[in-house]
């Protein structure tokens, strides 16, 4: 059963003449990892607002069609209900981040749900774990690293225990090493059984954990499918803009260019490393 559907879903801003999301029919199964891909504008982050419900309840415009979430509308249930039921992380994590110590961030949107001191602590201390940061609870976000304030920001919302963790280009403004650390704690929640939707340009990392692709452009959903599938449609997505791994690109200019078949194109290093090594001895 999924746990988000949206059909026929249309949207545009107050006072725009283009619409942000145009005739959008998606939805999402629970333990998925969906990769949302596409270029600037495409309409990715509207998507996601309207899975939240901001759009349209608190980002106005002329919206149509039907999303729900659990079976409940969008565009009527209360944003802080569905916030109980997918939890949105987004790409500025400073702009998330309020309070004086990370221990204080996770646990204030759980006291205003009035949950007995003994389930915050539980989960409290269940997130800190989770993002390993137990032992800088005390610590100033200000004085985290941008990883580290990302991961702060995922686990606010992993507290309010959702079903579904939605990252909005939630790696763009870090460094590799911090961006690494988001996409392997989303690959783990994805063993765990959590449903995730991540909005993502390193197509790498996406590869590597997502169990479909959704390419969107002009608010439109051009493609869904399978990892595989999608990604290695190399013509289709550089017409685009969005380059598939660079070990997809080069299996695919050489069966191109020497007319070698392939089964399926390498999505990662290791893949390519196998599929090359086998070609070298098969000469």
């Amino acid at each position: 059963m999924a746990i988000i559907e949206l059909r026929d879903v249309s949207f545009a801003y107050k006072d725009s003449s283009t619409f942000a999301l145009s005739n959008v029919n998606f939805s999402v199964e629970k333990g998925e990892f969906v990769g949302v891909i596409g270029p600037t504008g495409a309409g990715k982050s509207t998507l996601c607002w309207t899975i939240v419900g901001v759009v349209p309840q608190i980002l106005r415009g002329e919206f149509s069609g039907e999303a729900f979430v659990n079976g409940l509308a969008t565009n009527e249930t209360p944003v802080a209900r569905l916030a109980q039921i997918v939890g949105l992380v987004q790409q500025d994590a400073e702009a998330q981040l309020l309070m004086t110590d990370i221990e204080k961030e996770i646990t204030f949107p759980l006291e205003n749900l009035r949950l007995p001191r003994e389930e915050i602590e539980k989960r409290l201390n269940y997130v800190l774990d989770l993002v390993g940061l137990r032992e800088n609870r005390l610590r100033h976000p200000f004085y985290l690293s941008g990883g580290q304030k990302q991961r702060v920001a995922v686990a606010a919302v992993l507290a309010m225990e959702p079903e579904v963790l939605i990252l909005d280009e939630a790696t763009s403004e870090l460094d590799p090493v911090g961006a690494e650390e988001i996409h392997d704690l989303a690959g783990d929640l994805k063993k765990q059984g959590k449903t995730i939707i991540m909005v993502e340009h390193n197509i790498d990392e996406l590869a590597r954990h997502a169990d479909r692709i959704v390419v969107m452009d002009h608010g439109e959903i051009l493609r869904d499918g399978a990892t595989q599938e999608v990604l290695s449609d190399v013509d289709f997505l550089c017409g685009l803009g969005i380059y598939p791994p660079q070990v997809t690109q080069v299996a695919y200019y050489l069966s191109k260019q020497y007319n070698i078949h392939f089964e399926k194109f390498p999505l990662n290093i290791e893949e390519g490393e196998e599929l090359f090594a086998r070609m070298l001895r098969s000469e």
